[in-house]
């Protein structure tokens, strides 16, 4: 890195001038103090002085688009899923406990059907096994 040092007219003749010709190769990073090494922050933000202004307001504006799709993305998602997730607790999950409600009465006649037909052929073994017609979703007779 370069340092500059504003300098009087006084002093001028103090300075010594390194030439393109002088070989920097001389020093090496143990000469610098502990105090003076570079942090590699440092060297990134001396980078900036090598990339030109366009092209940093280039990649800023760029960086800056894609930061803002992200956010608009993450907020559609998210907006989303809450949308979705409401929607199936107020509307499916209702709709599946009465399914489910429905799934029970009908394995319960059922099951009451073939008692009754157990008890009828307990009490006329010789009659043949008749079950009682029963539609889906009317209780049976008397079960109530």
């Amino acid at each position: 890195m370069v340092k500059l040092e504003e300098v009087s007219p006084d002093h001028i003749d103090e300075i010594e001038v390194l030439s393109e010709d002088d070989n920097y190769s001389d020093y090496s990073d143990s000469e610098l103090d502990e105090d003076e090494e570079e942090s590699i922050l440092d060297r990134i933000t001396a980078l900036k002085d090598i990339i030109p202004q366009k092209q940093r307001d280039r990649l800023s504006s760029g960086f800056t688009t894609i930061s803002s799709w992200s956010k608009t993305g993450a907020t559609f998602v998210g907006k989303s899923a809450w949308v979705i997730t409401t929607s199936m607790l107020l509307l499916v999950l209702p709709l599946a406990l009465e399914i489910e409600k429905e799934q029970a009465l009908v394995a319960y006649e059922k099951e009451a059907m073939q008692q009754q037909g157990a008890a009828q052929q307990m009490i006329n073994p010789g009659a043949p096994f008749a079950q009682p017609q029963v539609q889906q979703g009317q209780p049976l007779q008397g079960t109530h």
